[in-house]
């Protein structure tokens, strides 16, 4: 298998969002949705260049200084963040080039893309949606090989009607890559050097270039604006719940219990409704948690109960009980 590097797309403003925050800040399940695809992308590989732009200091602050990065000064699309990566890459293997604002993906569905890219020049993560306005269409030829993707703005009537779209997620022989890059224009609507037509230049020399759609459509797709944030945190909370629950813990209402990240839960713990775990929270085995628990970096012996109350860095000791109406809180 080819050497596989991984470049992350971290430069956009996030207009939709309509805040202060760079986008790939914005916290899903108290981590921001940038470092969830950087931790997809270092289970395959260790190489990663981070492209920042809009809100850079920010972004490295939160990220960390000890990652490759690369400044996009100018925001002029897809292709050129790209090129702003290339003096930081080998010659040749193969490249994951990657959105800071698809936290949902996971190292298994990125390594489908890397395994299908050695079958061909490129491969790209592809979904199916009712509605697929304002995504870019999917062109397949004959063989079902990608010959094309085209922007919404730049489809035809025809074109737009396909509901096949583009999520933004490749991966690329590099040696190729290379050579397509320094040819891009951005003679089209929104006067960008599109990544894209990198798909395009390689079908027109013969090289094949591979579809993966995946089974979910939610897994692939941005998050532009704070209705998809929350969609992307339900998502993601589904997933921690359903990680724990397969572990040996016992959640009464998923729907109503919220858990980070970074919290570890025991065997026959019972989390009950309105729970709020939040990153940092360890909690031991065959303990109660809730109703109306809030926990924030608590660490909770064994076959602790608490209910109703709200604790923040406490230490709790086995065989506890606390509540209801508890404050605790150490400095």
């Amino acid at each position: 298998m080819k050497q596989l590097w991984a470049v992350v797309l971290a430069a956009g403003e996030g207009k939709r969002m309509h805040s202060d925050i760079p986008k790939v800040l914005h916290s899903i399940c108290g981590r921001p949705m940038l470092d969830y695809i950087l931790s997809s992308a270092a289970e395959l590989t260790s190489q990663a260049v981070i492209v920042v732009g809009h809100g850079a200091s920010r972004v490295r602050e939160a990220i960390g200084e000890n990652r490759l990065y690369a400044l996009q000064e100018q925001q002029l699309g897809t292709g050129h963040a790209v090129m702003q990566a290339l003096s930081q890459l080998p010659g040749e293997g193969s490249l994951l080039v990657l959105c800071g604002d698809t936290p949902l993906l996971t190292a298994e569905h990125l390594s489908v893309l890397a395994a299908k890219c050695e079958q061909g020049a490129a491969a790209v993560a592809t979904v199916k949606l009712d509605d697929p306005t304002g995504y870019g269409r999917i062109i397949r030829g004959d063989q079902g090989f990608v010959e094309r993707i085209v922007e919404e703005k730049d489809a035809t009537a025809e074109e737009k009607r396909i509901t096949e779209i583009n999520t933004g997620t490749y991966c690329f022989d590099l040696k190729l890559l290379r050579h397509c890059l320094p040819l891009l224009n951005n003679k089209n609507a929104q006067q960008e050097y599109y990544l894209t037509d990198v798909i395009s230049m390689l079908r027109s020399s013969g090289y094949p270039v591979v579809a993966v759609k995946l089974s979910d459509y939610r897994y692939g797709l941005g998050i532009n604006n704070r209705a998809q944030l929350a969609e992307a945190s339900e998502l993601m909370r589904e997933r921690i719940n359903r990680e724990l629950m397969l572990s040996g813990v016992t959640i009464e209402d998923p729907r109503t219990t919220y858990i980070d990240h970074d919290v570890s839960v025991g065997r026959d713990t019972t989390l009950r409704p309105l729970t709020h775990l939040e990153a940092g929270t360890s909690i031991g085995s065959g303990c109660t948690i809730g109703p109306g628990a809030h926990l924030k970096g608590a660490e909770i012996g064994d076959k602790v109960i608490i209910e109703h109350s709200y604790l923040e860095g406490a230490k709790i000791e086995p065989d506890r009980k606390i509540g209801p109406y508890a404050v605790i809180k150490t400095s």
